[in-house]
C-alpha cells in the first residue's frame, strides 16, 4: 500500500502525488513541484533527452501490505545466498535498464528543475500506461533456471492473471508491451526474443548449482499468490546502493503516479548489508570478471535455459 510506503522520519521528505488527469492549462501537473513543462501534450511516447542507466528500474514488487510473500521471498533468497538479497527487493523487471535525464548545460534550469522536470513528464506517460492495466493477481508456484558453464540463475516466475479471468493473456505480459510502447529505447527485456518476466532467486557458478538449488526449493516450496494494484520506479545510488522507490504507478483507470522525494526503501529491506551478502556480491562480481576476460579472447558461452525466461542484462540483477 502506498501508505506504507510513505512512512518516512524525515519531516521534509514529502511524495509527491501526480494526478494523471488533472494538468492544469499552463503543463503544471498538480502535487508537482510546480515547474511547467516545455510541452504540456502527452506525445505518444517519451521523447524528453534521456540515456539508459542500470540504476533505473521499471518493475513488480509484491506491496508491503503483501507480507506472506515477502517473507516467503525474502527466506528462499536468504537460503540460497542472493548476492543481491540487500541491493533488490524481491522484483521482476519490466523495463530494465530504464532512463534518467541528460542535463542540458546551456538551460538556464538548475539540474534540479530539469530533474524535476524531467520526472514529472516520464510520470505523464507510465499514468498514461497504468490507466490501461487493471490491477491483477501474481502466482508463483514454478522455478527455472539459465546459464551455462560460466554462470548460474534461479529464478521463480510470476504467473499473472486479473481475478476474474481464469484463462487468457498475462496482465505482467500485456503490462511491459504498453510501457514498451511509450518508452521503445527500452527493449532490453526482450532483446533475446519475448519478454519472459522472472523473480530472481539467486545466482550461481553455473547452471548445474543452480539446477540443484532449484530441486531443493522446489521440494519444500508452497506456491504463494498477492495482488498487485500498483508497480514501482526504482532507483539506486552508485553500484552499492540499494534499490529503493522513487515512484508508485498505481494501476487502474483511476491511476496516479506518486514521487518520492527522497526514494523510500521498503519497509521489509534489510538496513545495512550484511558480510555474507557482501562476501557472495563480490564473489559473483569476480566471475563475471573472469568471464568477460574469456569473452574478449575469443571464447563462447552456450547458455541454457530450463523454461527460458529473458536474459538479463548482466548488471547485478
Amino acid at each position: 500500500m502506498v501508505s506504507s510506503l510513505a512512512d518516512n522520519p524525515d519531516p521534509d521528505a514529502e511524495a509527491k502525488k501526480v494526478d494523471l488527469r488533472t494538468p492544469d492549462a499552463h503543463g503544471t501537473v498538480l502535487g508537482s513541484s510546480k515547474q511547467p513543462f516545455d510541452n504540456p501534450q502527452c506525445h505518444d511516447y517519451f521523447t524528453v533527452p534521456s540515456r539508459k542507466s542500470h540504476c533505473m528500474t521499471i518493475c513488480l514488487v509484491p506491496p508491503p501490505s503483501q507480507t506472506k510473500a515477502w517473507e516467503q521471498l525474502t527466506e528462499v533468497r536468504k537460503e540460497c545466498r542472493d548476492p543481491g538479497f540487500f541491493r533488490w527487493p524481491p522484483h521482476s523487471n519490466i523495463l530494465y535498464p530504464f532512463l534518467e535525464p541528460l542535463f542540458d548545460k546551456d538551460c538556464d534550469e538548475s539540474k534540479d528543475v530539469q530533474r524535476a522536470n524531467f520526472r514529472n513528464e516520464m510520470a505523464l506517460h507510465l499514468g498514461k500506461v497504468a490507466r490501461q492495466c487493471e490491477p491483477f493477481e501474481v502466482t508463483i508456484d514454478s522455478f527455472g533456471t539459465f546459464g551455462g558453464k560460466n554462470r548460474g540463475v534461479l529464478w521463480a516466475y510470476p504467473k499473472s492473471r486479473h481475478a476474474e479471468v481464469e484463462e487468457g493473456s498475462q496482465p505482467l505480459i500485456t503490462l511491459h508491451s504498453l510501457l514498451e510502447k511509450q518508452f521503445p529505447m527500452c527493449k532490453d527485456q526482450r532483446k533475446c526474443g519475448a519478454f519472459h518476466p522472472h523473480i530472481t532467486v539467486s545466482h550461481y557458478a553455473n547452471n548445474n548449482d543452480a539446477l540443484a538449488a532449484k530441486k531443493e526449493v522446489e521440494s519444500m516450496w508452497q506456491p504463494i499468490s498477492f495482488h498487485v494494484p500498483e508497480i514501482y520506479l526504482l532507483e539506486r545510488i552508485g553500484d552499492d546502493g540499494q534499490f529503493k522507490v522513487a515512484a508508485t504507478i498505481k494501476l487502474g483507470s483511476d491511476s496516479k503516479v506518486e514521487l518520492h522525494n527522497p526514494p523510500m526503501a521498503f519497509p521489509a529491506m534489510p538496513e545495512v548489508e550484511e558480510q555474507w551478502v557482501y562476501d557472495e556480491r563480490m564473489e559473483m562480481k569476480n566471475r563475471r570478471k573472469k568471464g568477460n576476460k574469456w569473452r574478449r579472447r575469443g571464447g563462447k558461452s552456450k547458455e541454457k535455459n530450463d523454461a527460458s525466461p529473458s536474459k538479463e542484462t548482466g548488471k547485478n540483477e
